[in-house]
């Protein structure tokens, strides 16, 4: 938010707050704008305790006749206008993580076709201003999914034959610019996500009214996700040479309240007692002896490819658990089932003893990416994550002996908002000798590697500025410790990388 809105909206009027103090502190987390009322099954959705509001009915209070809802469906009303109002009240008065315009669109290029979703780049209104609405979803991504280059929203619609200055855009609505505008204003995050159900030609009634019924049973295929009744989970455990934390490991996941369906332990040869401990679970786990030393994310990888469920909870052999860590996340997850990854908050032990975390290890819920680029944000131990999301972004990079879920975990946030479950389940130990970031010193040097090749295939110029400018950093840093320590063919490597930065800019 610059200085001069900041300023100016302390000025304006708001609006009555009929939640008193306590409206901006609301559990929403997801708002979904919708115009037309015969644009969804209103009671699908109510009987899913997701509420669905028109703006009259939200200034009149209709939030308080709801329990805490962690998801609201907000109907605008068609226009510009209504749009801007319905936008500005969920600013006034509401504090989301995320907003996303749905609904339905005309197409202007028939290549598109009608009954598909479309995902407009650039939203322009038709003084020919632009805006650029997040191209990522804060929910899964529904099948068939079309991305268009120019959405038009339109003061008024056009029925009979589409203007000659609408021909250079790919579809029109009439709500969503707006709604962008006021949500850049604001710093809220806005998606948008249309269906196409007519061309916007003489047989525009005609076509929408015969898709409409098609775009309700499509946005319900979307929301899916709320009909998920059970988390199956696999705990899997990568472990070499630990056998004085194993034990504490394996007990703390037999201790949950909220039990794995099963335990894959997969020791990457190990040449201490680790391998007779496991066996002496028997039948409570599953262990997985690997021929050849080879890392955690081969290990990792192998254990997720052998589960069965549609769930994976990480766990590092020197960590454990609270005995509710998978009752929060799953407890997390039925609240905010939108999500495909979350993670917990944790208690961190060196050398005996609790330390607090710094500042800047701050973990954080929704969009997350842009923060881990200069970090891990994400411990192993304590994430909880779809096994299709892992597969689909490549599993743990096998040739990186450190920082791969640093890796991995960017890979996925580009992509996908991270949940959070505040409650303090994860214990991590650290400060023993036998620490991977002890082995492999000047660790950025992976982390460099990984975003090299974030960079060469991230095709969103803002966010290729926002690799450049950490991966700058970082190779500045390396330049000086390689220089220091006289490693000066690493240090002229580092050199050329951070000059060759400059044609990706």
């Amino acid at each position: 938010m610059t200085v001069k809105y900041f300023f100016s909206s302390l000025l304006k009027k708001r609006e009555p707050n009929f939640f008193g103090n306590n409206l901006m502190n609301s559990h929403i987390k997801l708002i979904v704008t919708i115009a037309l009322k015969k644009e969804i099954d209103k009671d699908w959705f109510a009987s899913r305790n997701i509420p669905v509001h028109s703006l009259e009915a939200l200034r009149s209070g209709a939030l308080k006749q709801d329990s805490g809802p962690v998801i609201l469906i907000m109907i605008t009303g068609a226009g510009t206008e209504a749009s801007e109002a319905s936008a500005r009240w969920i600013c006034d008065n509401l504090d989301p993580l995320f907003v996303i315009n749905i609904g339905t669109c005309g197409v202007l290029k028939q290549k598109y076709g009608t009954g598909t979703w479309l995902r407009p780049h650039i939203i322009c209104n038709e003084a020919g201003e632009k805006l650029e609405p997040d191209q990522r979803l804060p929910l899964p991504q529904p099948e068939g999914v079309s991305d268009i280059h120019l959405l038009l929203s339109a003061r008024k619609e056009s029925i009979g034959s589409i203007p000659d200055a609408w021909k250079k855009y790919d579809a029109v609505d009439m709500e969503s610019y707006m709604q962008a505008k006021v949500f850049q204003e604001y710093d809220i995050t806005f998606h948008c996500l249309k269906f196409g159900t007519d061309y916007s030609d003489e047989y525009t009634f005609r076509d929408f009214n015969s898709n409409i019924t098609l775009f309700t049973e499509k946005l319900k295929e979307a929301f899916s996700f709320l009909d998920r009744d059970s988390e199956k989970i696999t705990t899997v455990i990568p472990v070499h040479n630990r056998s004085q934390t194993i034990r504490r490991a394996l007990d703390s996941v037999l201790g949950q309240s909220h039990a794995p369906e099963e335990i894959i332990v997969v020791d990457d040869c190990s040449t201490d007692e680790t391998g007779d401990i496991l066996k002496s679970y028997g039948k409570q786990i599953t262990p997985v002896f690997l021929q050849k030393n080879s890392g955690p994310s081969r290990a990792r990888n192998e254990g997720v490819q052998r589960a069965k469920t549609e769930w994976i909870a990480f766990l590092d052999s020197d960590d454990c658990w609270e005995k509710d860590k998978l009752k929060n996340q799953v407890t997390y997850l039925r609240k905010y089932p939108f999500y495909q990854i979350v993670q917990s908050e944790e208690v961190w032990i060196r050398n005996g003893i609790r330390v607090n975390p710094c500042k800047h290890h701050k973990k954080s819920e929704g969009w997350i990416w842009e923060q881990s680029l200069e970090r891990c944000l994400i411990s192993p131990s304590g994430v909880l994550v779809k096994k299709a999301l892992l597969e689909k972004y490549g599993l743990f990079d096998e040739t990186m002996p450190v920082c791969e879920d640093y890796d991995l975990w960017l890979r996925i946030s580009r992509h996908h908002p991270v949940g959070l479950d505040q409650s303090f389940s994860v214990i991590k130990y650290g400060g023993h000798h036998d620490q991977l970031s002890r082995k492999f010193p000047a660790m950025d040097r992976f982390r460099v590697q990984s975003l090299v090749r974030l960079l060469e295939k991230e095709p969103n110029p803002t966010f290729r500025k926002k690799i450049i400018g950490v991966l700058a950093k970082k190779l500045k840093i390396l330049i000086k410790g390689y220089e220091k320590r006289g490693k000066w063919e690493d240090a002229g490597e580092s050199r050329r990388l951070l000059e060759s930065l400059m044609k990706f800019a």
